[in-house]
């Protein structure tokens, strides 16, 4: 009895594998990685709605790269995609780089198993090249990181799941440009830039310095060009729009955001990560700013612009001119008084606003 009791024990043994794992074939754990993106202000995961691509890099204990694998497509927005890994047993550094599929806004080297290193393993934004900065004047395309260290792959039979979190490094800003009195405001009479030191980004998601790169608006609209004729009302469809993707906001880092006329005067010069820091309590007072800048995405500001007297001073209704008493809306143009195609007409900004999800912030003009 007690030998068929071993013998029977021993069938169980050599069986049980194939009979639980008889889909995969063999008794060798399987491991898959799940993607998240819910490091966001809805705290909700959109990985599937956003993410177009994921390039996964595995580094063993000696930081030397020993596995890759991308995907992309419509399976990553089937709500259930998990990305199948063949690695064996053991302790790795996970690295993912989300949205480099087209190859025409981010860039990684080309990498080489057993020789590349994490820190070889940058992400650098592509655009023109100019005296050691990065000009970038397109949409780019919405790129994550995310990284987990140390995580044991198992020799143990099953299904082990590892989830990586994502952050998303890039960033939309619409500036809003409105007159005072309610003229025209035309945006070809206008450059909009903002600079940042933030082309380049290491393994682990942190900006590698002295790589500038100047963003220039990829898209510039009048009011009445964005606004359908339901919804358009005379005041915001006399506004000029320009609309800027950057990459990675830090709290630490020097942005700013300049508008000049077409004199290459300022008409108007933040810093940007100081402005839009000023909502975060908003939130949570408890998030970091670092935190709030990651997870927020979205922002738009609101730039009041007064005419600039001829002696420095400003002339908010636009229409004070001592030199020209008989014709004070325009002495150049008095068949068109609000001509808003006048490029040497000269502005100062007066008050802006912040808008930033539901919140709105407004500022006077000052020193900033």
């Amino acid at each position: 009895m007690k030998r068929l009791t071993y013998l029977l024990l021993i069938f169980i043994a050599m069986t049980s594998c194939s009979a639980i794992y008889e889909y995969e074939g063999d008794c060798d754990p399987k491991y898959r990685i799940v993607f998240k993106y819910d490091y966001n202000m809805k705290y909700a995961d959109a990985f599937a709605n956003e993410v177009t691509s994921v390039s996964l890099y595995a580094f063993d204990a000696n930081g030397r790269l020993v596995f890759q694998k991308s995907d992309q497509g419509s399976q990553l927005g089937s709500g259930d995609y998990a990305m199948e890994v063949e690695m064996e047993p053991g302790t790795y550094d996970l690295v993912a780089w989300c949205g480099l599929e087209d190859g025409k806004s981010f860039s990684v080297p080309l990498i080489q198993r057993g020789v590349t290193s994490k820190s070889d393993l940058t992400c650098r934004t592509i655009g023109k090249n100019m005296w050691g900065t990065t000009y970038v004047d397109y949409q780019l395309k919405p790129l994550y990181h995310g990284a987990a260290e140390s995580v044991e792959f198992p020799d143990e039979e099953g299904v082990h799941t590892v989830t990586i979190p994502l952050v998303k490094n890039t960033n939309s800003i619409r500036i809003v440009l409105m007159h005072v009195s309610g003229k025209k405001v035309n945006p070809d009479n206008f450059t909009y830039h903002i600079t940042a030191d933030n082309g380049l980004l290491n393994w682990n998601n942190e900006i590698v310095p002295n790589n500038p790169v100047d963003y220039e608006a990829y898209f510039t609209a009048t009011g009445e060009e964005v606004l359908s004729k339901a919804d358009s009302v005379p005041t915001a469809g006399a506004a000029a729009i320009a609309e800027f993707a950057v990459s990675r906001l830090m709290a630490s880092g020097d942005v700013r955001l300049t508008v000049c006329n077409t004199k290459g005067n300022p008409v108007l010069s933040i810093p940007v990560i100081d402005f839009l820091l000023l909502v975060k309590s908003n939130y949570n007072q408890a998030m970091t700013s670092q935190e709030y800048l990651d997870r927020q995405d979205e922002y738009q500001f609101t730039f009041f612009l007064q005419d600039k007297k001829p002696g420095g001073g400003t002339d908010p209704g636009g229409t004070t001119d001592p030199d020209d008493p008989d014709d004070p809306d325009d002495p150049d143009d008095p068949d068109d008084p609000d001509d808003p195609d006048d490029p040497d007409e000269e502005y100062v900004w007066m008050d802006a606003y912040i808008y930033i999800g539901a919140w709105k912030v407004v500022l006077s003009n000052t020193t900033l």
